[in-house]
């Protein structure tokens, strides 16, 4: 008898699920409202394995993106405060997606029109730069375009935070001003977190030419006169032109630059200002010098605008 052995093959088939993705992604300003022409960035986090990307951003450049982190993304054009939609579809291999999608805001940037009154006839005309003599009063007015916004007006220069203030700053929509000086006034509008700004330049004619003189001696001897070695203008702390004879001349505010430097016999500084009240005591290295003849450098620019340089020699006593 033959015996006969039959043999069955199991076939097992093991079946991998992949990973659902799960879209995820923070955007870099955290409250989510911009202005136009703000740029942004965004973060990926999705999770689920190996996961393609595509990106969409309405009303922005680039509108669209495939990869997993996009670079900047800037929205140039809005009309009032505008929600655009940026959108992540996260793909795995298997072709199930997760889609995301997050808004900002875009808010409009306000406008603002400037206008200066005529002295004269006051009227309020569209402003450009105006010219005005000393002591004579501009006024500046500013009107900014969606109204509900805040206005703030300051020297050019001066650092400005409308949030946090600044002591020279001016708020409201006209502003007086009687600057000695040529000088930038800066208008600046705020709404909804976006701002505008526009300047004017206020130029002045003086009636008389700021002079410069420095001493050829001084005596630090602690008796209040002559103490320092000084730029001197005819122009005095409170911005009054000053009698040129009978030692008119004085430490004031005509100084709107300088460089003054100091040198001794052998050609080694021992002194250098870019301060206009500040003046040379008499000392190196916080110890006093001796009676002396000293060679001195300046490079300066006044309120009215003129450039200048001189050169020369001071004698020290004591």
């Amino acid at each position: 008898m033959k015996s006969i052995f039959l043999f069955a093959a199991l076939c097992f088939t093991q079946l991998v699920f992949a990973q659902a993705p799960s879209a995820n992604f923070t955007i870099s300003d955290e409250d989510l409202i911009l202005c136009e022409g703000d740029c942004i960035y965004v973060t990926n986090n999705s999770t689920g394995g190996d996961l393609t990307y595509g990106w969409s951003f309405q009303g922005a450049t680039p509108s669209t993106y495939i990869g997993q982190n996009p670079g900047p993304i800037c929205f140039p054009v809005s009309s009032g405060s505008t929600p655009f939609a940026i959108t992540l579809v996260a793909t795995n291999a298997s072709g199930v997606t997760s889609t995301l999608t997050q808004f900002v805001i875009v808010n409009t940037t306000p406008t603002m029109n400037l206008t200066l009154s005529d002295t004269t006839a006051g009227a309020y005309v569209e402003i450009n730069d105006t010219t005005i003599n000393m002591y004579q009063n501009a006024y500046l007015f500013a009107e900014g375009t969606p109204a509900g916004g805040n206005l703030y007006w300051y020297p050019s220069g001066v650092v400005s935070d409308s949030l946090l203030g600044c002591a020279s700053c001016v708020a409201g929509d006209s502003l007086t001003v009687n600057p000695f000086f040529t000088t930038n006034y800066v208008a600046t509008y705020t709404l909804n977190g976006c701002s505008v700004s526009d300047t004017v330049l206020v130029t002045v004619n003086f009636a008389s030419q700021v002079l410069v003189e420095l001493p050829n001696s001084f005596s630090p001897n602690g008796d209040g006169e002559n103490d320092f070695f000084r730029v001197l203008t005819n122009v005095d702390k409170d911005q009054n032109f000053t009698n040129n004879s009978n030692n008119g001349f004085q430490e004031g505010g005509a100084i709107a630059e300088i460089d003054l430097r100091v040198f001794n016999r052998y050609g080694q500084m021992v002194f250098r200002t870019t301060n206009p009240h500040e003046g040379w005591d008499g000392t190196f290295k916080g110890k006093p010098l001796n009676p002396a003849t000293y060679t001195y450098i300046l490079n300066f620019r006044t309120i009215d605008g003129r450039s200048d340089d001189r050169s020369g020699n001071v004698t020290l006593f004591r």
